[in-house]
């Protein structure tokens, strides 16, 4: 079944050679799937909007898989059979998945050596990114030792406040394997909308302090991260502090590489359009 990817960002060509670079190990093919940028498709993919010289093709033979949240601007109207419910979460999957090869990994053991990472831009159109940057900064100035935060900056003046920016990070799991603890929160908060911002701390074996998905429960084990409110700045701080003081990444890293194994696995987005294009209930799929 060949398939054909498109989205708003690059290229239908573009978007196939990164998509089957991260996700399919270099390879155009995956089951009885083949990724292809010509005509010849049997399936039109279009990630949230298609590309804009993505125009004369057959709406029947098209499906959504929505990788931004209601609020975005790419989230423009466009022809398609159907707009899936499950969103299309895209993690940063690295070149080399470290940990046991029961979950996913390479067997080489991952050393967590440091306490708590965050990776963030200075973005802040959407009331999520201002949410995030508020509460950013306001741990910034309690948690002195331990904190590493990275992050491009967008030509806004935030990271010139805060004291423990190292500066932008090419490769986001540099950010992640080494750490115990990561916070994460996403730029919308929806029901069934998580991102790689809570998929790829679990995949580096991380235990995320995340916001965002209102329901993430029901496609994560809720025992593999540990929901925070940043709107609730005090008490989500002590949330944090409380954790790592009690351990919980040990307390529950048994439950992290479980979910790590799901995200590579039922949750992989390689799954997700396997399922769709098979006329599958993808959101029933996905969930626990």
């Amino acid at each position: 079944m060949k398939i054909r990817l498109t989205t708003f960002a690059r290229n239908d060509e573009n978007l196939r050679l990164r998509f089957i670079e991260r996700y399919c190990g270099g390879s155009a093919h995956w089951r009885d799937l083949e990724f292809v940028s010509d005509d010849s498709f049997d399936w039109l993919i279009i990630f949230t909007s298609p590309h804009q010289d993505t125009k004369d093709y057959d709406e029947g033979k098209a499906i959504t898989l929505l990788t931004e949240p209601p609020s975005s601007p790419n989230r423009r109207s466009h022809k398609t059979s159907r707009i899936e419910k499950m969103y299309l979460p895209l993690p940063f999957l690295p070149s080399t998945i470290y940990g046991s090869a029961k979950f996913g990994g390479n067997e080489e053991i991952i050393k967590k050596n440091k306490l708590l990472s965050i990776v963030t831009s200075d973005l802040s159109y959407l009331k999520g990114h201002q949410a995030r940057l508020q509460f950013v900064y306001s741990l910034d100035r309690v948690v002195l030792e331990g904190l590493d935060i990275w992050g491009k900056s967008q030509q806004s003046s935030f990271f010139k406040y805060i004291r423990n920016y190292h500066g932008p990070i090419v490769d986001k799991y540099e950010a992640l394997w080494k750490y115990k603890y990561h916070f994460a929160c996403e730029n919308s908060f929806e029901r069934n909308y998580f991102t790689e911002k809570i998929a790829d701390p679990i995949i580096a074996e991380s235990l995320c302090f995340y916001d965002g998905c209102k329901n993430l429960y029901e496609f994560i084990d809720e025992r593999a991260f540990i929901k925070i409110n940043v709107k609730k700045q005090r008490e989500s701080i002590e949330t944090i502090i409380v954790a790592i003081e009690n351990n919980e990444w040990r307390r529950r890293i048994r439950y992290i590489r479980e979910q790590k194994k799901r995200l590579l696995n039922e949750l992989h987005p390689l799954n997700i359009i396997w399922l769709t294009v098979h006329q599958k209930d993808v959101l029933k799929e996905c969930r626990l």
